[in-house]
């Protein structure tokens, strides 16, 4: 190295010879995906493993040296459980949003009866297993880039149950219970007829747990991909539906505390919760066992200062693309009484709606903040048939209890048949919440996928040779429709037949496409035209028009298309919002003026513009195009089939024939006899048509 500058330096380029991963995901269980969340895949196999070689571009065209290699492989990356209903957006690397196909990846269900990929039975086939009853994705050539890595990939998935809940999106807690409980692929194994499916799910106008859920829109999306015990699975579910798990008569019951009825659910199915309220017994001294020197109640009261008045629960959001989040909320009252009280935030990474959030997350409030009086007493076996979660009344003058009703929460039987019951106060209201929006957070990520909007009718002509430089040439402008901010380009794709199309070019930049506003007269003077204004509104493309120079418009540079007619502006004026006001007319390039009518078609031919060259044996043909729009980050591409195909028959006249290019040589010429065969011949297209070339043959003799 020198001593005021680097001397030669060898770099030394990385080759990889295998797929990179950056820790070990052989041992992890099969994750479980209910109604719609994130999850990241993991690769478990891959093949045909290649390196493809880089090079930077040297001087004067000759090729440069070696920059790095892009890699590429054969890959299967499993997801979930299957079957699942799809995977909508996909993260890789950023917060930019794309989808499988643009990625080049297939999904598979995971439906047990799926078959085997067809490109890994065709080329592996001593490999070729079906994984039933797992989803996952895979491509024959995916792109690893320079680095040789998946990447960090995480996928929307729409698991098992997608759509069931309230809102169409996540799960119904319910049927996921359910599922989770007795599901012969994944499930714990527990018998379905030991669950209390009265209790479970039902319809309107009953106390089930899925009428409750569906009343008060609380639907989840969990997702298992960790080793956790069962039970604490469901209490965790429970707690966030406000809810409890009991056993009762050999079956198992799911019971809400909800307190109060209440009507609710989606725009187009509404119903209605309706709480058993009932007391069973109406319990006094004469029913409760006795032990000397003690009350036959004992009542535990909470510290009112050790109850918790803000409350926060840790979402992921769906509309802040799954990214943790709190939602918080707080009894304002208990606040100013007893100053702030927080309590530890509550991991439900199973809701990812923000309003089923803040439900849950104000029941779990009210519950812990009102429900603080805890009542112990003991009963004979006549009163064996309570249960948990029933309700009862206790009416014991010492205490200053009249009928005051409580809810059971433990049953204990001793060795002498006699039931300790422990109950907790039933301050009716509190275990019913108010519904009310919330704002949801978004982190303003763009999404990548974005669909952009078709193109306007495009331009497709065919300039005269003073525009083309004598090539025969079509020129294609295009736009995306109402002035999409999104719309990034499109791909041109031909026909000939108008059945099999081609790629021929890709319009990376908006046409500035619009109409006349007014009718445009003819102008027989010289240029330039200072007479006629010719107004334009470029709403469909939002295309912007900037003033030139006198001398710049008569050069052509800003050579537009009206109706047939080429022509050059000086002046732009901004009337009203995409309105504009041109002067300075340069009229007639390549050609003579015409009139045109308001509502006529007007294009500026700019960069914007594509040129494409015309063959010889192209001319005469029809041309059908059509224009497969995508967005400003490339993807969000149009389905092919949907896009409209514009057909145009190729004249070839932006070409001067032989016998104008002889004609306009000026010299004597020979033809030969009339009586021979036609040697030589020009087109020159329709009398009514606009005049595309002139020939200045010379004065006529004196």
């Amino acid at each position: 190295m020198g001593f005021l500058g680097a001397g030669n330096v060898n770099t030394q380029i990385t080759k990889y010879s295998g797929l990179q991963v950056q820790t070990t995901s052989s041992c992890v269980p099969v994750p479980i995906v209910y109604g719609c969340n994130v999850l990241a895949p993991n690769c478990f196999w891959y093949e045909n493993f290649k390196a493809i070689q880089q090079h930077a571009s040297g001087k004067g065209g000759k090729g440069g040296g070696a920059t790095g290699y892009n890699y590429s492989c054969a890959i299967m990356m499993g997801v979930c459980e299957g079957p699942i209903a799809g995977i909508g957006k996909v993260w890789q690397t950023s917060n930019a949003t794309t989808t499988l196909i643009d990625l080049g990846l297939s999904l598979f269900s995971g439906a047990v009866s799926q078959d085997v990929w067809s490109y890994l039975a065709s080329a592996f086939p001593s490999q070729a297993l079906a994984y039933p009853g797992v989803a996952y994705v895979a491509s024959p050539n995916y792109n690893l880039g320079s680095s040789a890595s998946v990447g960090d990939s995480n996928f929307e998935v729409r698991g098992v149950l997608y759509g069931t809940g309230v809102n169409g999106v996540d799960a119904d807690p319910a049927l996921v219970i359910s599922d989770f409980l007795t599901n012969p692929q994944y499930g714990v194994g527990f018998p379905a007829a030991s669950i209390d499916a009265t209790a479970l799910y039902a319809n309107s106008g009953d106390s089930s747990y899925q009428t409750y859920c569906w009343t008060n829109g609380l639907a989840i999306s969990p997702v298992l991909n960790m080793q956790e015990s069962a039970s604490s699975i469901l209490t965790r579910w429970l707690q966030i539906t406000n809810s409890t798990a009991v056993w009762s008569g050999g079956l198992l019951k799911i019971i809400p505390y909800g307190d109060g009825v209440v009507t609710g659910g989606s725009a187009d199915a509404q119903k209605t919760w309706t709480p058993n309220l009932v007391p069973v017994y109406d319990l006094t001294d004469e029913d409760f066992l006795d032990t000397p020197g003690e009350d036959p109640i004992k009542i535990t009261r909470s510290d009112p200062y050790a109850a918790y008045n803000q409350q926060a629960i840790e979402i992921q959001s769906r509309s802040d693309s799954y990214n943790t989040g709190p939602i918080v909320v707080f009894d304002q009252g208990a606040i100013n009484r007893f100053g702030r009280r927080t309590g530890s935030t509550i991991a439900a990474h199973e809701i990812c709606d923000p309003l089923a959030a803040q439900t849950a997350a104000q029941l779990i409030l009210q519950r812990g903040l009102y429900v603080r009086n805890t009542y112990s007493f003991k009963l004979s076996m006549e009163f064996c048939l309570l249960d948990p979660m029933d309700l009862v009344t206790l009416t014991d003058p010492a205490l200053g209890l009249n009928k005051t009703v409580v809810r059971i929460t433990d049953i204990e039987e001793d060795s002498e048949g006699a039931l300790t019951i422990t109950a907790e106060e039933f301050p009716q209201g509190v275990a019913t919440a108010t519904q009310y929006p919330t704002q949801p957070k978004s982190n303003g990520a763009p999404d990548a996928n974005v669909a952009a909007q078709p193109v306007n009718p495009p331009l497709i002509i065919e300039p005269p040779p003073s525009i083309t430089g004598n090539v025969a040439q079509i020129w294609v402008g295009a736009s995306g429709q109402n002035g999409d901010p999104n719309w990034g380009g499109c791909i041109v794709w031909a026909s000939l037949d108008g059945a099999s199309y081609s790629q021929i070019a890709r319009v990376s930049a908006p046409a500035k496409q619009g109409v006349l506003l007014s009718s445009l007269p003819a102008y027989s003077g010289g240029n330039p035209d200072m007479v006629n204004p010719l107004d334009v509104d470029m709403t469909q493309s939002g295309g912007a028009l900037a003033s030139v120079s006198a001398t710049a418009a008569a050069a052509g540079v800003t050579l537009c298309y009206v109706d047939g007619e080429y022509l050059a502006y000086a002046n732009a004026t901004l009337s009203a919002a995409d309105h504009y006001r041109l002067t300075g007319l340069q009229r007639g390039f390549g050609g003579s003026s015409s009139p045109h009518a308001a509502g006529s078609a007007f294009c500026q031919l700019d960069s914007a513009i594509l040129q494409y060259d015309v063959s010889p044996s192209q001319i005469g043909r029809t041309l059908y195009l059509k224009f497969q729009s995508f967005n400003i980050f490339g993807g969000g591409l149009q389905d092919l089939s949907t896009c409209v195909a514009y057909s145009h028959k190729i004249q070839g006249l932006g070409v001067i024939g032989p016998v104008t290019a002889t004609l306009s040589v000026g010299v004597p010429m020979d033809f030969g006899f009339a009586s021979l065969l036609v040697s030589e011949a020009d087109d020159f297209g329709d009398v009514s048509g606009p005049v595309t070339a002139a020939i200045d043959l010379g004065l006529l003799p004196v």
